[in-house]
């Protein structure tokens, strides 16, 4: 019987327009690094979810599985 671990990963998502935000915070490409690296460590990506806190801020998750050694 196949067993399976999870993880829930963050994601740095929040895209902005200006130059100055820009250099700063994560882009496309910094996402797929980080999840290029998840897959490496044998992690499947299975879903992502938009969460919105009760404070109103919102913020990306992924969901993530691999099997158990």
């Amino acid at each position: 019987m196949v067993k399976w671990e999870y993880i829930v990963v963050p994601l740095k998502t929040k895209i902005h327009l200006s130059r100055h935000d820009r250099e700063k915070n994560p882009t496309i490409e910094k996402v797929q690094k980080e999840l290029n690296a998840l897959g490496e460590e044998g992690w499947e990506l299975v879903g992502v979810q938009n969460i919105r806190l009760e404070t109103g801020m919102l913020f990306t998750v992924s969901y993530l599985k691999r099997q158990k050694p």
